[in-house]
């Protein structure tokens, strides 16, 4: 059984072999986010895992600041704790960008299996019709052969650390829970100093 620091770093791993895969993809494909955008994050259904959002909680734990935002998460009923919109209408930013979420690093540029199993893209309306041509030879590439991260071998990955902890739950939910897991782990243990470590190259 893995220890909680170890759990971590293997979720570390997943995404780090993930944030490598899309940038090979976008570098082929030429999608990318529009800048600034954050769109995606507004939409108040998302569903997660607690454990890709556990080298996030033990960030803030090592930050002295676990208890303060899981009481900000759990009174949050909106859309993800972590999103902050820009003064205009449009788009907005990532607080924890480092350490977002698995579903935070998939979306846009990576596949779901369709009926016959074959990749199928899935990424925004933005991207769809703002980057339509590099869309539909993207498309053709994946009918081609060309890789394309899924998002179902990603998730099981993930279930393969901790099949508990990886569960969907609505995005905020799977914060707390994240959160929780990690201050019940240190009440009666003592945390080592962190190690620093090397930011994921973002996606």
């Amino acid at each position: 059984m893995k220890t909680l620091t170890g759990k971590v770093r293997a979720v570390r791993r997943v995404f780090l072999k993930l944030d490598r895969e899309i940038a090979t993809f976008q570098r082929d494909t030429r999608l990318h986010c529009l800048s600034g955008c954050g769109e995606c994050c507004k939409k108040p259904d998302i569903e997660a895992t607690p454990l890709e959002f556990l080298p996030l909680a033990l960030s803030l734990y090592d930050e002295g600041k676990a208890e303060s935002v899981l009481h900000e998460v759990r009174s949050n009923t909106g859309v993800c704790h972590a999103f902050r919109p820009h003064i205009t209408s449009f788009g907005g930013l990532c607080h924890v960008y480092p350490d977002r979420g698995l579903i935070c690093r998939l979306f846009g540029f990576s596949a779901r299996r369709d009926k016959e199993a074959r990749p199928e893209l899935v990424t925004c309306r933005l991207i769809k019709e703002q980057q339509a041509e590099a869309y539909e030879e993207a498309r053709v590439m994946i009918a081609q052969g060309k890789h394309v991260p899924v998002m179902s071998n990603y998730y099981s990955l993930l279930s393969g650390i901790d099949p508990d902890l990886a569960r969907f739950y609505p995005i905020n939910e799977a914060m707390a829970r994240a959160l929780e897991v990690v201050l019940a782990y240190y009440a009666y243990r003592r945390r080592r100093r962190p190690r620093r470590r090397a930011e994921t190259a973002p996606a």
